[in-house]
């Protein structure tokens, strides 16, 4: 199923490259391109399909499976692409590491039965929708009321891989979904490549990606799907943009921007905020830079915004949908504190950021990055557009200063990573270079940075290895076998209620396996996950909340419980042990409430009044 996973993400891309891919590139770049490009391709497919008004199917996926593949051949005979014989050795040591990290990747999902925390209810559910119409839906209905606009790039391939590889959406969720999180490394590698124009801080970059920081393996633990998606593309866009602007560069390398940028606006729109701010960045820094000869240095700018305006162009159908229907405020926004008392201690925000960028090892990473940074703006400003855009990232990362809303400093803590993995890898190789001219060995280079990323390794590794935060498992064995026993026993139309807990924006969520009931059963529960908040009717979101909040407080069968079952016209309720402000003991011995299920920590009451 992994191997299916991965033709998927290869058979697009694949014919994308054999026509436009650049010739003699380092194949670990190539198959990051690959990757990029068969997201961006998928989802600009779903796109224009949606907009057609038509539908998928079987023999249409064959077809246009059938059509890449053809195309691939083509390419591969018309340009006669060969790998260099010195390039084998290499790409079989970097296909064995990537293989290396995706079986970690994997070995780290290990102990989930369902994919984790609260987004994953609602990924699951627009999967599911995505089968049951065939393709992107216009609205989550019957189980969902407003129109549908979110970012899709994660979830039409892991349609098209639950509907090629026979598997529930659940398991396809988790394996793709740490396919394209060890997929980020390479990404990571191409742009240290772009950057730093050696494989070994690019490569230290990459292990450091998988292997020592927290993110993006917790994403595993919260459910990020999307945004892991989005980290896949954003450091290919991120290093074709840094290629567009020298004074030579092919057109298909201009024209693989475009597909990326499409791919990143359809993937994650915070991803496509980095992107913006980076090209802007990039622009800005290089009008200065070539101030003095502003007619030759404007070209390969104009280039670069003309490219990275097709993308968006392509984009352009989905996203006027996204402005049409969302309700999130955009702009600078600034968060500056009263005093500076309690911004670092554990209850406050400053302490949730400092712990989103732990562990230990990973604090002591940020150090390193910092020394490399100021490093590199002293002897290296060839790179100054992207120090200045990893400064603007850690700025926004703090909780007292800026940030471009609707996105928070935490938001920005967890892609922080992807400047301080490469800075690390710089200043690794930076030490490296000058140990070796000292000692007058150039091998002491390579062997002091290996060491340096297996010490690092060494160090977070009883961390990284259960990277699940067990606060955030909603799911346990006797959550699903219920959940099993719902979907087998129960009407289509049942409504139950679940215990709730506040979530954010006052939106209420689940608080165990019921949760669940809606995207995994069908059944309607009276926080249809948290996407509820996502829907463009007032009233509906308005009576959502309301209910919510007031199951949260329910205690026993008294006079406010039976108001709710009347109003939300409810007729199960499900509940865990030990979860959430109603108990079984609150119910039993109830009138008009019958046990009809209990199995290991799980009850199930009908009720019948």
């Amino acid at each position: 199923m992994t191997l299916i996973a991965l033709l998927i993400l290869l058979i697009p891309g694949f014919a994308w490259w054999s026509l436009f891919g650049k010739r003699n590139q380092d194949p670990l770049i190539s198959l990051a391109q690959v990757i990029g490009a068969s997201i961006a391709i998928v989802s600009l497919l779903a796109e224009g399909v949606f907009f057609l008004g038509e539908r998928f199917s079987w023999v249409g996926i064959l077809i246009l499976l059938a059509l890449f593949a053809g195309l691939a051949v083509v390419g591969i005979l018309r340009r006669k692409l060969k790998i260099p014989k010195g390039d084998f050795l290499t790409l079989g040591i970097g296909l064995g590491l990537f293989g290396l990290i995706i079986a970690w990747r994997l070995f780290q999902a290990r102990d989930l039965l369902l994919p984790n925390w609260v987004d994953s209810q609602h990924h699951f559910l627009i999967i599911r929708t995505i089968l049951e119409k065939g393709g992107l839906p216009s609205d989550l209905s019957p189980y969902l009321e407003g129109p549908f606009y979110y970012h899709y790039g994660f979830h039409i391939l892991t349609a098209l891989f639950t509907a090629l590889s026979g598997l529930e959406i659940a398991k396809a969720m988790l394996i793709l979904g740490q396919l394209l999180n060890a997929a980020i490394s390479l990404s990571v590698f191409a742009l240290g490549k772009s950057l730093w124009k050696d494989w070994r801080p690019a490569a230290a970059a990459a292990l450091l990606t998988n292997f020592v920081t927290r993110m993006p393996a917790y994403y595993l633990s919260w459910g990020r799907y999307t945004l892991t998606t989005g980290l896949v593309l954003l450091p290919l866009a991120m290093g074709l943009a840094l290629t567009l602007l020298k004074k030579k560069h092919r057109w298909f390398e201009a024209l693989t921007l475009s597909l990326l940028t499409a791919g990143v606006l359809l993937s994650h729109y915070f991803t496509a905020a980095l992107l913006a701010i980076f090209l802007s960045v990039l622009g800005i820094i290089h009008l200065i830079k070539h101030r003095q000869a502003l007619k030759t240095s404007i070209q390969p700018l104009l280039k670069l915004a003309l490219h990275a305006s097709l993308g968006a162009l392509l984009a352009a159908p989905w996203l006027w949908r996204v402005m049409r229907f969302s309700t999130a405020r955009t702009g600078i926004s600034s968060n500056l504190p009263d005093s500076l008392e309690g911004l670092f201690n554990g209850n406050g925000d400053g302490g949730y950021i400092w712990q989103l960028l732990g562990p230990t090892s990973n604090h002591w990473l940020l150090l390193l990055t910092g020394m490399g940074l100021l490093l590199a703006l002293i002897i290296n400003r060839k790179r100054q557009a992207f120090a200045l855009w990893s400064l603007l990232l850690a700025v926004m990362t703090l909780p007292w200063s800026f940030t471009v809303a609707p996105f928070r400093p935490d938001h920005f803590a967890i892609i922080l990573f992807l400047p301080v993995v490469l800075w690390a890898g710089w200043l690794f190789w930076q030490i490296g270079l000058w140990v070796a001219r000292r000692l007058g060995r150039r091998w002491v280079a390579s062997a002091l940075i290996l060491v340096l990323v297996a010490s690092l390794i060494a160090w977070s590794f009883p961390f990284s290895k259960n990277i699940i935060n067990p606060v955030t498992v909603l799911v346990t064995e006797d959550d699903l076998a219920a959940l099993a026993w719902v979907r087998e026993s129960t009407p289509t139309d049942a409504r139950f209620f679940i215990n709730t807990t506040h979530w954010l924006s006052s939106v209420y969520r689940g608080t165990d396996g019921g949760g669940w009931l809606l995207p995994y059963t069908g059944r309607w529960a009276i926080v249809p996950t948290v996407f509820y908040g996502f829907s463009d009717e007032v009233a509906y979101k308005t009576q959502l909340r309301e209910w919510g909040q007031r199951a949260s407080e329910i205690t026993t069968c008294d006079e406010m419980f039976w108001e709710l079952v009347s109003e939300a016209d409810l007729d199960w309720v499900y509940l865990r042990e030990g979860i959430g402000s109603l108990q079984a003991e609150g119910l039993v011995g109830c009138s008009g409430v019958e046990r009809v299920y209990v199995e290991g920590q799980v009850w199930i009451f009908q009720i019948t009044q």
